[in-house]
């Protein structure tokens, strides 16, 4: 099976959504309690959010998808800091894959576009969070040179959630 991926306009609000939802879902069941998941991805990851982003300046998102049948299996989305230049320093504020495409270089295909992006705007630094136990995603960003910088509570639901915040120096 051949996987593409691309930067996402107009018209990929549905899919975005749906692909966020069951991915977010899919992480982390067991991990955090199900209704503050349910919550969260009601309350953030909707058609209607994703059309707000995609109309942000600030915001670029990518989609994989499978070449036959353009079927979305991921996605990523880059989120420009606060006051700082056009995405001289921004969060990579989503990644993520179904885990049947784990292993197959898709996650490492967003994650290239995402830093292929923070080249060619000439970013300076890049940063994360990502759960505690979500062990698989911070052994990738750790292979991508992510260091862990920090920790943090990240609210979903009526749960507070303890991430790690790594970060990724992108220019000297």
């Amino acid at each position: 099976m051949e996987f593409a991926t691309r930067l996402c306009g107009p018209g990929d609000e549905r899919v975005l959504s749906l692909v966020a939802q069951a991915t977010i879902l899919e992480t982390y069941a067991g991990i955090t309690n199900g209704s503050d998941l349910v919550t969260y991805v009601n309350a953030e990851l909707s058609p209607a959010d994703f059309s707000r982003m995609l109309a942000d300046d600030r915001i670029r998102l990518w989609i994989a998808e499978t070449v036959i049948g353009k079927c979305a299996v991921g996605y990523a989305a880059a989120v420009a800091d606060e006051g700082a230049r056009s995405f001289s320093s921004f969060e990579l504020k989503r990644l993520y894959l179904f885990y049947r495409f784990h292993g197959k270089g898709i996650g490492k295909k967003l994650m290239q576009d995402v830093l292929s992006f923070a080249e060619r705007v000439k970013s300076e630094s890049c940063w994360l969070q990502v759960h505690e136990a979500n062990t698989h995603a911070i052994e990738f960003y750790k292979r991508c040179g992510f260091v862990q910088t920090g920790s943090d509570l990240f609210r979903a639901g009526e749960g507070s959630y303890r991430v790690l915040t790594l970060s990724l120096t992108l220019r000297r």
